[in-house]
Parts: C-alpha cells; structure tokens; sequence
C-alpha cells in the first residue's frame, strides 16, 4: 500500500491552517514558512503585519500539517523540503526579490532553502538547528518500532479549532517524523556555512524546545552579516506569543533596512 492509498478521504485542511497569499505592489515578498506539526495558522499574525507594512507574503502549509495525524504520518522530510522549494521558486517567479522567515523546523528549512538560492535576507525565528530533547538523536532507530505515542499531559484549548490540532497533533510524540526533523536539523548544519544572506535571528530564554545555543552555531556557522534578537517571556512560538508586537515590529524595520 503506498502513501496515497493510506491517506483518509475525507481528509481536509483545518478551517486555521489554509495557505495564506496576500499581494502587494511591492517589488519585494516574503516566503514565511511554519514549524513542526503546526500550520500556517502560526504565522498569521506576522504575516499579516508584514504586508501591512508592504511587503508581499506568502504562508504554504507543509504537506501533512493541518490535515489530520494520517496525513502527517505519511509525509516526510523530502515532501517540507520540497514544498519551500517550489513555495520560493513560485514566489520568485512573481517578485524581484524574495526573503523568507522560519519558525522552528520553518527555520531549518529556510537555511536550506538559502544555502541553495542565496536570497538576500532570512529571518530564523526559534530555528531547530538543535532541540532541548535529547530523544530526536535515537528517533532514526526508535522509529522502526513505534510511529507515535500519546503524550502523558495532553492539552485543550477552548476554541474547538485549535483543541482540533491539539489532538491530532500536539498531544502525540511522533518518533517517525522526528526523525525527519532530525535528517532536516543534520543537513542544514552542514549547510550554514553556504548561507550568504543578511540574517536576523529570534530567541527566547524560555523556549523549551531550542536552546540558546543556537545563537553560537549561527555565529560560527554562518559568515554573512548577522543580527540577534533575544526575547525574555516567549515561549517557543516567538512569532505569535505575548512578545509578537515587538518580534514583528523589530523584524519588519530590519527587512526595511538598506
């Protein structure tokens, strides 16, 4: 059986994961691409706030995100790769120039992307170039045994839309696809020292999931121009939690920058 007889027919796109592509007379876009089982429901706030301040934008769904737990066991790191691949290309087709941002894995995809196609700018939000688990190193051998378990603590939420991810998604650990993360996390390592974009990078002391660290592999890894932005209260989703306003503010003048 292969992966699309697997995928559920009634299969579709939670009403807060759609893509979201919002134009502008600008000669400039900005590729924006979502995390690990999250969606582009993540990036909507500051995605929005960027092409107020006019740029273009565009947010693609990661093939498996949003849909349903099937959907995402039978995508891979080929497919997220694949996917910002042509998300950039399409966008380049259309617009002089092209930044992208990243959150989390969006992160390691968009060094990739860079290493490749050399964009002017990129902003790493939360990239997971490393992760606080430790268990992501054995996911390459633990995923021969077991696809996913349900988590001890699972999470609700009151709005129905968002508790929908939740139990398709966040309540579970998924050995499987973590070890795609980790393939992902590996080859852009390798990777860093090929970026020639200006860099802007987000943090958060109380990100949970990405160390600090990161801040020293960026710096020794990638020899373009580089600039940190290090929050104090966020948590791992920089980019939509109780410091957006700033992240978006200070992210925007810095795309704005000559």
């Amino acid at each position: 059986m292969n992966f699309y007889d697997r995928i559920p027919a009634n299969t579709k796109v939670s009403p807060i994961s759609k893509e979201l592509y919002l134009e502008n007379e600008s000669k400039t876009a900005v590729l924006i691409i979502h995390g690990y089982t999250g969606s582009p429901h993540d990036m909507y706030y500051i995605g929005r706030q960027i092409h107020k301040s006019g740029f273009a934008i565009y947010i693609p769904r990661l093939p498996g995100h949003g849909t349903n737990s099937i959907d995402f066991l039978n995508s891979n790191w080929k497919d997220w790769l694949r996917k910002s691949l042509d998300s950039y290309l399409n966008l380049k087709s259309l617009y002089e120039k092209v930044y992208i941002l990243g959150l989390s894995m969006g992160g390691v995809l968009a060094t990739l992307v860079a290493s490749k196609f050399n964009p002017e700018k990129i902003v790493l939000a939360a990239p997971a170039l490393k992760a606080n688990d430790w268990r992501i190193k054995i996911t390459p051998f633990v995923k021969y045994f077991t696809k996913k378990s349900k988590k001890k603590n699972p999470i609700t939420f009151e709005d129905e839309k968002v508790n929908y991810l939740a139990r398709e998604y966040w309540n579970y650990d998924w050995p499987s696809k973590a070890a795609d993360l980790y393939k992902l996390q590996r080859l852009a390592v390798k990777k860093l020292p090929e970026i020639n974009s200006k860099t802007y990078v987000v943090l958060s002391k109380k990100d949970d999931a990405v160390p600090l660290s990161v801040k020293e592999l960026i710096e020794e890894n990638i020899k373009s121009q580089k600039k940190f932005m290090i929050l104090e209260e966020s948590g791992h989703v920089v980019v939509n939690d109780n410091e957006k306003e700033k992240v978006a503010q200070q992210v925007i003048k810095w795309l704005k920058e000559e």
